[in-house]
């Protein structure tokens, strides 16, 4: 009975990622050719986007043939397919290992880092906007970050709010403090006057800070989760292996 349900758990997974992989790589394909006669509501969406769909289609390839060798592999109970498979999983779980702890060990350098380059812009577009430094350079591109990241984040000014950007002589904020900016209009002066109940009141840093320990333990389960179904897998492989040999 045991070994029954370990080979469903491993045909039924198998399955999924086989189909997951036959639509990436299917969804790669229809994009990166623009062949859009059996998709054409796609085609409004299509951009050239080739740095993102060569991987995909590599991975969705990739996870298609190792659904394939799994599946078979734990149908037919041969022990090639579920070497392969068995191969193919464990090197991905090395690889997750490897990733969490180079996750823990260098998380405060990337949150110093990260820290340091948003401190920068941020100063940047106040000396410019506030301070009016007319020596500070920012491209259109920065400018739009600086004001994304505080929509996106529900955030303003780099710590303490919107007192960040506010001083005696002026009170008016970016245009990514307000809760209602369409993410498009930015005025010339890149400050506008926004009302108090519309705008975001902590800072970027603190609320980063929050959102990362609030998701931080949801991501850690959800890793730990989908490494320990990976062992399950590779026993579950195993276990096909060895009823292969007895038969």
């Amino acid at each position: 009975m045991c070994e029954f349900i370990m080979k469903t758990i491993l045909i039924i997974t198998n399955v999924v990622v086989m189909v997951a992989g036959a639509i990436m790589l299917v969804a790669g394909v229809v994009f990166f050719t623009k062949k859009f006669d059996f998709f054409p509501e796609l085609e409004d969406y299509s951009t050239n986007v080739n740095s993102v769909l060569i991987p995909m289609m590599v991975i969705g390839g990739v996870l298609f043939l190792v659904g394939v060798a799994g599946c078979f592999g734990a149908v037919t109970g041969k022990s090639g397919l579920l070497n392969i498979y068995f191969i193919v999983v464990l090197v991905v779980l090395v690889l997750e290992i490897i990733v969490v702890i180079l996750a823990i060990v260098k998380k405060q350098a990337f949150i110093d880092a990260t820290e340091e380059a948003a401190g920068t812009l941020f100063k940047s577009y106040k000396d410019k906007f506030v301070d009016d430094d007319q020596s500070v350079e920012l491209t259109d591109t920065e400018i739009l970050a600086v004001n994304s990241a505080q929509f996106i984040f529900q955030c303003c000014g780099l710590t303490e709010g919107p007192s960040y950007w506010k001083t005696n002589s002026q009170t008016d904020v970016p245009p990514g403090c307000c809760s209602d900016w369409n993410g498009e209009n930015i005025p010339d002066s890149k400050l506008e006057s926004c009302v108090e109940a519309k705008m975001y009141q902590t800072g970027c840093t603190e609320k980063v800070k929050d959102l990362a320990d609030q998701f931080g333990v949801t991501t850690l389960i959800i890793v730990a989760s989908v490494m320990a179904f990976e062992i399950l897998c590779l026993i579950a492989a195993c276990c096909s292996k060895k009823n292969d040999h007895i038969a």
